[in-house]
């Protein structure tokens, strides 16, 4: 049982080393093919991943006021998370489906620590003019934050 056990051993370690190459020239096409394989693995599994990620972005839920609210809440916020809220609340609301919400989003935005000029230039030119008839608490609010 020995001599089976060691012969087994002795036959699969003898076909491993006849898969290494024998010259340099053959190490070298080897190790070209397998680091080629290897790219070939990695690019499909990344793309792979890739459509997951976009159907899993596609999957998600309605876009609310309230996710806007949050945004504007977190003091963490860029300029760029300010303006790309503002853009959201363009794309998808209007200020007379909730007005009280709608006002507090903006307050929330304006009165902002991190609020820069491009928050002002772009409710001053998108927002108000999408809401003309709420034009006067709107300024009134813009008016506000700008002198705070």
């Amino acid at each position: 049982m020995r001599e089976k056990i060691l012969s087994f051993f002795s036959f699969v370690s003898d076909t491993v080393w006849n898969v290494f190459p024998s010259t340099p020239l053959a190490f070298l096409a080897y190790l070209g093919i397998i680091t080629f394989l290897c790219l070939l693995i990695i690019f499909y599994l990344a793309r792979k991943n890739k459509n997951k990620k976009k159907t899993a972005t596609n999957k998600n839920k309605e876009l609310t006021l309230e996710d806007l609210l949050k945004i504007a809440n977190n003091p963490k916020s860029t300029t760029s998370d300010l303006l790309t809220a503002l853009k959201l609340f363009n794309e998808n609301f209007v200020v007379a489906q909730n007005k009280e919400k709608s006002f507090e989003f903006f307050e929330k935005i304006l009165f902002h620590k991190n609020r820069h000029k491009k928050l002002f230039d772009y409710y001053h030119g998108s927002i108000l003019p999408k809401n003309i008839t709420f034009k006067d608490e709107l300024d009134k609010l813009e008016k506000k934050a700008l002198n705070k």
